[in-house]
Order: C-alpha cells, then structure tokens, then sequence
C-alpha cells in the first residue's frame, strides 16, 4: 500500500512502509500540506494546502488542481490558504479557507460557490487565528454519520458549528466549545471527539486578542451540545490530531504552542487509552523529548503517526520529519525520515 506524507515542503509518495530517505518521490509541490483526505463513496484521495486543494485518482501519482478560490491575504504568505477538504455521498465537495470562507462545488470540482451562510455565524467576531487576530482557519470539516446532510465545522480558533442542510445555514456553538479547534473526529451520531489547542494568553494583554480556550481532549456525547475533557487535565494539551483503532484512542500533544518550539522550549507526550478516555497510558516514542505527533493513519493493518515541528514561525532547519510505526507489542519504532516536518499521513492502494 503506497503512503502519502503530507509536510511543510509539499507532499511525498513512497511505495511501502519502512522506507528509505531516498525513495520518497515529491508529488505535489504545494507549500503546507494541511489535510490528506479520502472517502470510500467518492473516488480518489484529496490534499489541502498553502497553495490549494487537489486531487488524484491514479494512487497520488498525479494531481489536478481543483481551483478552489483563495483569497489575497494571510497572514505569514500573503495569500489564501486552504485547510480543510470534504466530499459528502451525495457529491457535493466542501474546502475550508482561512479568514474563514467556505466553499461548495456539486460538479465535481468545476466551479466553486461561497456558502454565505457561514459568514453570518454571530460569533464570528470573536474567531482569530494564533498570530493575526480576526483571521481564524476553517481548520475541520466532518460529515456525522447516519446524518448526510450535517456538518461540522472546527475554526481555529473560534469553536465548533453546525449546519443541518448542507451548509446553507449554520447553527453558532461556540458557548458549547470555545477552544482553538484543530480536529473533530465524529464516532457516530452524538459522540464526536475534539482536539484542540490554545492562544498564547499574553495575546490578550497586549490588546491583540480574546485569547480564550485551555486546550485538551474533548468529547461529546449529544451531538456538540456539550463537551468533557477526557484528557485527564494532562498538561501536553496542545494536541493536533486524536486517532482511534481497534478500540484504541491515541494523542500526542505538547506542554506549549508552536511559538515555544522555536528553541525546545517545550516538552511532548504521547498516550493511548483502551477503555475510551477514562484512563490514560503515557508511552515513550523515538520523536521524544520534542517531536510532536500530529497525524495518524492505518498502513497494512498497522498503526502509523507522523511527528515534527510543524507551524514554528520561524522554520528550523535542523528539524526532519519522522514516521512511526506502532508495534504488535506496542512499542514505536521509526520507519522512515523525510526532510521537513509530517504534518499529514493518507494511505491508498498503490
């Protein structure tokens, strides 16, 4: 099964897990990879990123460029960036931009049209991003299963929403969560996991923003109604990506935000629970002391993560990217290197 790495330097493909530095092909030079996405009712696998969104339909060979509309501004490149992708069963694509503006094409990625309604959310005056204030991320979109027509939306930050009709309308829930929402993980109809980070509190006394949320793990089991932490109040809150597997809940996070990690002013955990967030085991991996895991996937039935210093605002070079592999005894062991950070991780059939 072929392997996607998704990283601060575009994607790459290899053939087979472990692999060698040298066999990982760019595919796609498309800046920030930001979501590797494929759905079994929706041909192909998708990519999010600096410059765009993509497709490809021949294993990640190849990409067409799916045009979806950006902006003229952000805040570290000057221009729009895509950071989440949606294909629904009825068709339909979604892509998230920052600022936030979201998009919908029903014919297949041909044109794109503005879903206004998103715009209109009450609470949006109160949405920022971590380093300019006022231009959050739409950063998550899921779909919630036994509910085609109901989407989630996660904004860094800036809360979770909802909209019942395909995302025409939308429902304000940011009292329910108000975190800087990374990731939603839908496990069905009421219970949804969320991995969140935070601003740097400092921003709201020097004037520069709200700088609400305390990170952590979250779940809910009514629909978003309300949310838990389930985390244990671990001090590695800031967490990117919650992965489950044959009954199994992982995360990796870290004790600061991004802006720490410039000089490893930070330290990093990773945890595993069986038993659905009521108790949780630390477990040691070779990205330690400072190698944050955000992203996980399923590659010939193992569990894989990528880690790295994603997001530092002043790129490191001395920093590579890392794939793990976990173990049948549940050790971690790396299986292979690239050259920036792993932000992404997607795995098709080769």
């Amino acid at each position: 099964m072929t392997l996607l790495i998704g990283t601060d330097e575009g994607l790459f493909r290899v053939p087979d897990v472990p692999f060698e530095r040298e066999e990982a092909e760019q595919v796609l030079d498309c800046e920030v990879v930001t979501a590797v996405k494929s759905w079994d009712h929706t041909e192909g696998v998708f990519v999010a990123s600096s410059t765009g969104a993509y497709r490809s339909r021949d294993g990640g060979q190849t990409w067409e460029d799916l045009g979806v509309p950006l902006g003229d501004r952000f805040w570290h490149a000057g221009q729009s960036e895509v950071w989440s992708i949606l294909a629904t069963s009825d068709g339909a694509l979604y892509a998230g931009t920052n600022d936030p503006y979201l998009f919908r094409s029903v014919d297949d990625g041909e044109t794109w049209s503005e879903l206004k309604g998103f715009r209109e959310l009450p609470s949006r005056g109160h949405w920022e991003s971590p380093i300019d204030p006022h231009y959050a991320r739409l950063r998550a979109l899921e779909t919630v299963p036994g509910r085609p027509e109901t989407l989630i939306a996660g904004v860094e930050a800036g809360g979770i929403h909802l909209s019942h009709d395909g995302g025409r309308t939308w429902v304000d829930r940011r009292d329910a969560i108000v975190d800087d929402v990374h990731q939603v993980l839908p496990i069905s109809e009421d219970v949804w996991l969320a991995a969140t980070g935070y601003l740097d509190h400092d921003l709201e006394n020097l004037g520069l923003g709200h700088a609400v949320g305390e990170g952590g793990l979250w779940r809910t089991t009514d629909a978003g109604d309300s949310w838990d932490r389930i985390d244990g109040g671990t001090d590695f809150s800031y967490i990117r990506e919650v992965f489950v597997h044959d009954g199994t809940v992982f995360f990796g996070g870290g004790e600061e935000a991004p802006p720490a990690w410039v000089n490893d002013e930070h330290g990093v955990a990773l945890f595993e629970s069986t038993n659905f967030g009521r108790d949780w085991e630390r477990v040691a991996y070779p990205g330690e002391p400072h190698e944050v895991v955000e992203t996980w996937a399923v590659h010939d039935g193992d569990v894989i993560c990528g880690s790295g210093l994603f997001d530092v605002p002043d790129q490191r070079d001395d920093v590579e990217g890392r794939v793990m592999r976990r173990t049948d005894d549940g050790e971690y062991e790396t299986v292979g290197r690239v050259s920036a950070n792993v932000s992404r991780l997607g795995v098709v059939e080769a």
